[in-house]
């Protein structure tokens, strides 16, 4: 049988002389080398095929276009990974701050303990703050009660109407964000009333607070602490926050998936 590679028929097998002292077989080139080529004790004579040019394969060079598509795969990879770690680390964050409100013996509305947690991992993630600072501040202020007025201010975070008067003549020195806020009312008189019942901003003014303080002591917690209380019992409020802080901080640090990854 004849078979074909590249264009070129291959050896079939032809019986040698009769004459010959052994029964030995030959093989033959067909088609273009017109049998001439013969195979005797296992030697082939290809002279014509060795010495047929062939053009050198040259290896496959890498465009730009192949380049470019490896970097786009590669970045859709890492943005795929960043993704799945940040919602592992909000997920975590939350499972912390709702053990916070577990643990407080003081905290009388479980019902809500989800949407609460939800919205301070929420804030703290808006104004690039620990969710744990904002919940152990939240847990010494009001223990999580939303609607709560006292003496001292209104709703979770305890904001004091001269809070949201100075954040209404210099927001920027507060946050640059603070404008979306102040700019949806007409007096400082409106959004403080407005705070005993939207809880989500009163997160929002308690955490932007909170971040100014921070800022103003450069990054000292105990005395951000100290500065957003500002009454006579502030550095035993401070005291009993930064416990908090470190318990429930290295809680999460033991659980949390690696920050790094999720900030990259």
């Amino acid at each position: 049988m004849i078979k074909k590679i590249n264009g070129v028929q291959l050896l079939r097998k032809i019986p040698m002389k009769k004459a010959a002292k052994k029964c030995v077989f030959g093989l033959e080139l067909a088609g273009a080398l017109g049998g001439s080529g013969i195979m005797k004790n296992d030697t082939l004579a290809l002279e014509k095929v060795l010495n047929t040019h062939v053009p050198e394969l040259k290896p496959r060079e890498h465009t730009t276009d192949w380049f470019s598509a490896q970097q786009k795969l590669a970045e859709i990879n890492r943005s795929i990974m960043i993704r799945k770690a940040d919602s592992l680390l909000r997920k975590q964050q939350k499972a912390v701050v709702t053990k916070i409100m577990t643990e407080d013996k003081n905290f009388t509305h479980p019902e809500n303990k989800e949407k609460i947690a939800q919205n301070i991992v929420k804030v703290a993630r808006e104004y690039d703050l620990d969710p744990v600072h904002i919940a152990c501040i939240a847990k010494e202020e009001s223990h999580f009660t939303e609607n709560i007025i006292s003496k001292n201010g209104k709703g979770m975070m305890q904001i004091t109407s001269i809070t949201v008067k100075d954040m209404f003549l210099r927001p920027d020195f507060y946050h640059k964000k603070l404008k979306n806020i102040t700019s949806k009312y007409k007096s400082p008189k409106q959004l403080y009333n407005d705070l005993q019942t939207n809880s989500l901003l009163n997160l929002r003014i308690g955490a932007l607070l909170y971040e100014a303080r921070l800022r103003e002591s450069g990054g000292n917690i105990r005395t951000a602490l100290v500065n957003y209380n500002s009454s006579s019992i502030k550095y035993a409020y401070a005291s009993r926050i930064m416990k908090d802080i470190n318990k429930y901080e290295k809680l999460n640090q033991q659980n949390a998936i690696h920050k790094v990854l999720a900030s990259k």
